[in-house]
């Protein structure tokens, strides 16, 4: 397997896999040391980092993520899968919470931001483990093992899909939006799968006629950890939509061969709002960690929960 194509092995030992940080770099800070390791990244047990992506967006200092987690992986101290945010980038996609990328960076530092983001892959895989940012998907997974390039394979894709929806004269806007995400390999993986939602659904404010569906319920295949899907909810948070039984909120999922570890401190900017400047918490949103094999979370707050079985 080349070591730059989409789908890579994932490092050997003992393993801290760490979720969505969505710019919160003080978060990840905590968390790096309440997991015990070094300024440097190193570790006394030679325990070594995973992220799940989306390093990026929502929080005060995405380029800080970066440039911390990019240090790590140089230093063969970590592992990064690309997120849907990081290919948001990529594609020059703009998003209300990216205005940053495309017009805060220089372009020399968002040439080089672009350069990280591309050489990422957006699925690792050992025998007793699998890490992705949204879902893991067998067919998509296959399709893209050996190409390079999560930016171009994403528009070839997208190209070839439309072609078909337009041969099968499929003109229906929310037909053709579940098709163009579901049958893009790359965007099924960093994005996961979507149906027609009935009644819309609410997402950050906005209204969405497509909605997330929980693709873990019938997986089988080894544990596979993931983030992506605000696995907490704020208060101010609709229960419609959210795909969580919130009373069990360190279970495995499924049949127990999936973990969600995006525990929604992307939401912390939300809770900042109305605090005097500087707030630091207490926060409700969290960055986690899921520790390998112990199956125990490490929060940012310094909090350990151990992982309890499905409660399926």
């Amino acid at each position: 397997m080349s070591r730059n194509t989409l789908v890579r092995p994932l490092l050997d030992g003992p393993l801290d896999v760490v979720g969505d940080c969505h710019g919160e770099i003080d978060a990840l800070r905590n968390l790096l040391g309440h997991l015990g390791y070094g300024e440097d990244g190193t570790h006394p047990n030679h325990r070594r980092l995973v992220f799940v992506g989306d390093l990026i967006d929502r929080g005060p200092d995405s380029p800080g993520v970066v440039a911390l987690v990019k240090k790590l992986i140089g230093d063969g101290r970590a592992q990064c899968v690309l997120g849907n945010h990081e290919l948001n980038a990529l594609r020059n996609s703009r998003k209300k919470d990216n205005h940053w990328y495309f017009d805060a960076l220089d372009p020399a530092e968002r040439k080089e931001m672009d350069g990280f983001f591309r050489s990422l892959p957006i699925a690792l895989e050992r025998d007793d483990l699998r890490v992705v940012h949204a879902c893991w998907n067998d067919a998509a997974v296959a399709q893209v093992r050996h190409v390079e390039d999560a930016g171009s394979t994403y528009h070839r894709f997208h190209a070839a899909v439309e072609a078909d929806l337009n041969e099968r004269g499929i003109t229906e806007r929310i037909n053709r939006s579940v098709a163009l995400q579901n049958a893009n390999s790359v965007k099924l993986i960093t994005s996961g799968p979507e149906r027609r939602a009935t009644p819309p659904v609410e997402v950050n404010g906005e209204l969405r006629e497509a909605e997330r569906v929980a693709w873990w319920e019938v997986y089988d295949g080894p544990l596979t950890v993931f983030g992506h899907y605000w696995r907490l909810r704020l208060e101010s948070d609709p229960a419609h939509g959210h795909l969580f039984d919130d009373r069990h909120p360190h279970a495995l999922l499924g049949r127990g061969r999936a973990a969600c570890i995006d525990y929604s401190v992307g939401k912390r900017q939300r809770e900042r709002r109305g605090q005097p400047p500087g707030f630091t918490g207490p926060f409700r949103s969290r960055l986690a960690a899921l520790r390998h094999p112990e199956l125990v979370l490490m929060f940012d707050n310094g909090e350990a929960v151990a992982v309890s079985p499905s409660a399926r």
